[in-house]
């Protein structure tokens, strides 16, 4: 009789479809493969698993050589690229960490593509819950940002997200499951492992109580987001008008929905940005004082403003005024 494991979240897993299970051969990606393959026959999955080798350590290969290993045994298919291989330019900030999730995503999103997958399954638990709210609170983040990871954002799905991570590595060691162990998880170098090493330890230390009430603050903040968030949504029907949004009724609002209703015309529109007070407080200048007609919010996309309404244009090559 085999141990009892983890809940996976079957809701978000769409019946009859194929899932691209991202694989680094860590042992969370391990255990989510593994969870997903007990339930294939049960909800008629084709997962496909993916492995990037970013190159950047020598012995990377043992990685995807026991991704391989891996996937053999439960007989799955794995599609492994190395780096060097990804036909696509990602803009470098300074960030090995976040130029590897990038190039990740771009591999998942185009394997995604191509075999016409219903997600792409990522095996982020409740330490990553943890980790990543600790980062946003470091980083000044919005309440949005404060609930953390999504359950489901698109493509993207998190079925081991409830799951903690000492259940995963008992389950994987009480079956006998290898899995491959980063030699940089270990390093302070990077802050989501300097978190992980040392503020989240202290914090348990200090009250054990700590893991079950973080999480239910956050589900607590993720209430009051979705709350927000249909309010907004509400406001935004009210406002919205051929000719854009009713500038003085929005100048009205409280700042909070301002910035939610900019949030989200931005997300609209598919405008590439990094939310900010920075950017909010300049929109608003502009809304506010500004005489000028237009502003410049990215390279292609630019608020333009009449007496009574404004809204987010594509720039096109005959705008002089910018």
């Amino acid at each position: 009789m085999s141990e009892p494991s983890p809940p996976i979240q079957k809701s978000i897993l769409i019946p009859h479809s194929t899932i691209i299970v991202g694989l680094s051969g860590g042992p969370d990606s391990i255990y989510l493969l593994h969870q997903l393959h007990l339930i294939k026959d049960e909800l008629n999955l084709t997962i496909i698993a993916a492995h990037l080798d970013h190159e950047w350590q020598e012995n990377s290969k043992l990685a995807a050589q026991l991704c391989q290993e891996s996937c053999d045994t439960l007989q799955v298919k794995l599609v492994i690229k190395k780096l060097s291989q990804l036909k696509f330019e990602a803009k470098w900030n300074g960030s090995q960490e976040e130029l590897g999730r990038n190039m990740r995503r771009h591999f998942f999103t185009t394997l995604a593509q191509q075999y016409q997958a219903s997600a792409i399954a990522l095996a982020h638990h409740q330490q990553d819950q943890q980790e990543t709210f600790f980062i946003r609170l470091l980083r000044g983040s919005s309440l949005t940002g404060l609930i953390g990871i999504k359950k489901q954002d698109g493509l993207y799905i998190r079925p081991i997200l409830n799951c903690k991570k000492q259940d995963i590595l008992d389950y994987l060691h009480k079956q006998n499951i290898a899995y491959y162990i980063d030699p940089t998880n270990t390093s302070d170098n990077y802050l989501r492992n300097r978190i992980r090493n040392h503020v989240i330890p202290a914090l348990q230390q200090v009250d054990q109580r700590f893991d079950h009430n973080l999480i239910a603050t956050m589900n607590q903040l993720s209430q009051v987001e979705d709350f927000l968030q249909q309010h907004v949504i509400e406001i935004l029907s009210n406002l919205s008008a051929p000719e854009g949004i009713n500038l003085q009724q929005f100048l009205q609002l409280h700042t909070a929905l301002q910035q939610r209703i900019l949030l989200q015309l931005m997300i609209a529109e598919q405008v590439i940005f990094t939310p900010s007070q920075k950017i909010f407080k300049e929109i608003m200048r502009f809304l506010e004082k500004s005489v000028k007609a237009t502003h410049k919010i990215h390279d292609s996309w630019m608020m333009q403003k009449s007496k009574s309404h404004f809204a987010i244009k594509k720039i096109k090559k005959s705008d002089k005024n910018l």
